[in-house]
């Protein structure tokens, strides 16, 4: 895309995150915001966003980050130019064995993990509870934005599960690959409590904000409706005890932190 358009979108040189509340690809941006401390404004698109994610970057998916004069599309491509702009404190590793490691556990988490956990909760809802799919996909957003979704939700339904794969066998092996990757963290995690090295790194990121939908932490900005559906809570409470499922609570305990977003008002 063309500079000028992100500079019409941003308006300033304040960094604006066009996110999607519930997504936990959109949690891992906005925790590497608030993590460095960046302000940032928060534009929260409803279900109608691909045709303006597309003009700005020429692709359909949020999050978005206009940062600088560039809209940048993709968590990991946004972790990476926030740690190149801002590299306190980083998230990368110093070290370079241990930089790799940690980039390698994200694009695990993000390639392998995040579909999985999106189609353990959602499918189910899809099928048996749409109002529950409508609450938590419309975390965030305005009672104008439930309404649309209610009111297309069938034909919305059909393009969800195309766009995020959930075929059949998706749908039967999902739960297996997120029970896996408890087991995984379990595995990783050093004596340092972190996954790579013996700081917070952008691997524990990504792994708790991936996993977040199922932990359900208290600290995230997000949360899904209460009462959670029950075909979830079951799920949920099945995991519950998993010694990677309290490591994502602790992660979001010790450093989910305050956010560092700031009104668009005070920008004007």
């Amino acid at each position: 895309m063309s500079a000028d358009r992100s500079v019409v979108q941003s308006g300033n040189s304040t960094p604006v995150l066009w996110h999607f509340p519930i997504s936990h690809f959109n949690e891992k941006v906005r925790w590497a915001l608030d993590w460095k401390r960046i302000p940032h404004v928060r534009q929260a698109l409803a279900i109608g966003y691909m045709p303006r994610a597309w003009w700005a970057t020429g692709q359909a998916k949020l999050p978005i980050l206009f940062l600088d004069g560039a809209a940048i599309a993709d968590s990991t491509r946004i972790i990476e130019a926030l740690e190149r702009r801002s590299p306190e404190p980083p998230l990368y590793p110093s070290d370079a064995s241990e930089r790799r490691r940690a980039l390698a556990l994200e694009d695990f988490f993000d390639e392998e993990v995040g579909s999985p956990v999106r189609t353990t909760i959602l499918a189910p809802l899809f099928a048996n509870d749409p109002a529950a799919a409508i609450g938590a996909l419309s975390v965030g957003m305005g009672a104008g934005a439930r309404r649309t979704m209610r009111a297309i939700f069938p034909a919305f339904r059909v393009l969800y599960r195309s766009r995020h794969g959930m075929s059949d066998a998706a749908i039967a092996a999902a739960p297996g690959i997120v029970r896996a990757a408890f087991d995984r963290i379990a595995t990783e995690v050093g004596r340092s409590g972190y996954l790579v090295g013996d700081r917070f790194s952008v691997a524990d990121l990504a792994a708790a904000a991936l996993l977040a939908p199922i932990v359900v932490p208290p600290e995230h900005p997000h949360r899904p409706p209460e009462p959670l559906p029950p075909t979830f809570r079951a799920f949920r409470d099945s995991v519950a005890g998993h010694a990677g499922f309290r490591w994502v609570m602790e992660m979001y305990r010790r450093h989910r932190g305050t956010s560092a977003e700031v009104s668009a008002l005070t920008q004007r």
